[in-house]
């Protein structure tokens, strides 16, 4: 009986150890590919793979659904990871549209080069912005002004302001360089709207 037991207790722990093994192919650091300016890390703890955001430290546990495919059940966040010819984990694909490439883990995107802007071409920028998709409520508006050699972005509903910097005439970063914004003219050159994240439309209303 006990003989049995500890040959269970061997099996188990064999079971346990490939599951980590299994899990550990996934693990390792990814790359934003709409911004390249972002990165997460994806890590194994208890069974599970944690993703881990690098441009807020958030954590997020993931359970596994299949051979590549994880789930987390709180947010209804799935994942699902790609691999090569060779059997390597390459990608990962998250709420079924982001998709993130995976890099070395001491990977960093070199940092783009600020130029420097008229007045009058930081000027055209001002307004006050709306969210495409809001409501209509005070959290749908952002500020932008001009700040000597760059722009400021005040949030609205809260007052937080950040400093976005050109990289082109109508490219701008933060501080970081995490988050891109993009302004865009109508068919007569005048700024209408802008673009955070590359998908978010934020449109000018005065």
């Amino acid at each position: 009986m006990k003989k049995i037991g500890f040959v269970i207790l061997l099996v188990c722990l064999a079971l346990h150890l490939s599951a980590q093994t299994d899990l550990g192919s996934f693990t390792g650091k990814y790359q934003f590919q709409d911004n390249k300016m972002t990165f997460l890390t994806v890590s194994q703890k208890d069974g599970q793979l944690i993703l881990k955001q690098l441009w807020d430290n958030e954590e997020i546990p993931f359970k596994k659904t299949g051979a590549l495919t994880f789930f987390n059940d709180e947010r209804g966040f799935p994942l699902a990871f790609t691999k090569n010819d060779k059997g390597e984990v390459v990608k990962v694909l998250a709420f079924n549209r982001d998709t993130w490439n995976r890099v070395s883990d001491n990977y960093a995107e070199p940092l783009k080069k600020t130029i420097k802007l008229t007045a009058d071409q930081l000027k055209a920028c001002e307004g006050k912005y709306q969210f495409k998709e809001g409501d209509g409520d005070a959290d749908d508006f952002l500020q932008i002004t001009a700040a000597g050699d760059h722009l400021l972005l005040t949030q609205l509903w809260n007052q937080q302001q950040a400093n976005i910097w050109p990289v082109a005439p109508l490219d701008f970063f933060d501080d970081k360089q995490t988050v891109p914004i993009t302004f865009v003219k109508d068919a007569n050159g005048v700024i209408n709207r802008l673009h955070v994240n590359r998908k978010d439309i934020w449109v000018k209303v005065k």
